[in-house]
């Protein structure tokens, strides 16, 4: 008779336990759409990744037929990749909406009103991340498919555009987005672990850009400095083939490449729920 009521005690707790994540994600996405930071940085991820993407698109295709095979090699032209251009800047506002999705209850002082509400941190947590990752992952394949369809557009002037059916193209499209989604995790961990808006942002732009030189200066003596960088990840992810020439050696293959996301996610993702679990 005991087991059977622990059982059914432990059974109610579970049931009551999943309305209560369902209302957690509920009131996450209410505070997500309802910002105004969300709708910025959108706005600037669009404006830069198709803007710049489209500009670098017009001036491959303006340039192109006087261009002789030698310069063309050079170019190392890439129809998916020059679309895609544009979120090496764009990533940087996705990267500030990971940021403020989190910063921006600290600055106010809304999280302690959500930890009274639900005093489980791990719980509000995680409801925070999966809200934002979904919402980033839908974003972000969203700008990176417009972007890739707006640059084929331009592309057919010059008979360079692709299908998203040919080889590695849509790989390397969804990639992209996977990539963009990345980022705002990464920012998202950075705003939990900080907890400070303009710090957090600094350390996003650090990570994506200036890693870069950093791992510049082991060349010679290893390569797997290189391979860690975000920004040769994308170059191994979001292009139909890896640029050649000597920057060929510090592009890690999409096996390791796609070993970077998980690592970063990890990491990151991990240093700020430790954050969020120690204090409020």
């Amino acid at each position: 008779m005991t087991s059977l009521t622990a059982s059914s005690s432990g059974q109610d707790r579970r049931t009551a336990a999943r309305p209560a994540l369902v209302a957690l994600l509920n009131a996450e996405w209410i505070k997500l759409r309802t910002t105004r930071s969300t709708y910025c940085a959108v706005a600037a991820a669009l404006v830069l990744g198709l803007g710049v993407g489209l500009m670098d698109v017009i001036s491959i295709t303006g340039h192109w037929a006087a261009m002789n095979a030698s310069d063309r090699a050079q170019a190392q032209f890439d129809p998916v990749g020059d679309s895609l251009s544009g979120f090496q800047l764009g990533e940087l506002a996705l990267g500030a909406l990971g940021v403020l999705a989190v910063t921006s209850e600290y600055s106010t002082g809304m999280i302690r009103t959500t930890l009274t509400a639900t005093p489980r941190r791990s719980r509000v947590y995680l409801a925070k991340a999966v809200t934002l990752g979904a919402f980033a992952l839908v974003v972000s394949q969203l700008l990176a498919f417009s972007a890739f369809l707006l640059g084929q557009l331009v592309l057919r002037r010059q008979h360079l555009e692709v299908s998203v059916t040919d080889t590695h193209a849509l790989r390397a499209v969804t990639c992209a987005g996977l990539y963009m989604t990345l980022v705002t995790m990464v920012g998202f961990g950075l705003g939990a672990l900080l907890r400070h808006t303009a710090g957090a942002l600094a350390a996003v732009f650090g990570l994506v850009f200036l890693t870069y030189p950093i791992a510049r200066a082991f060349e010679g003596s290893t390569y797997l400095p290189d391979h860690l960088t975000l920004t040769n990840a994308a170059d191994s992810l979001a292009t139909l083939k890896p640029p050649g020439g000597p920057h060929a050696a510090r592009i890690p293959s999409l096996g390791f490449a796609l070993f970077d996301l998980g690592l970063y996610l990890v990491v990151f993702v991990g240093a700020g729920a430790w954050r969020a679990r120690r204090d409020a």
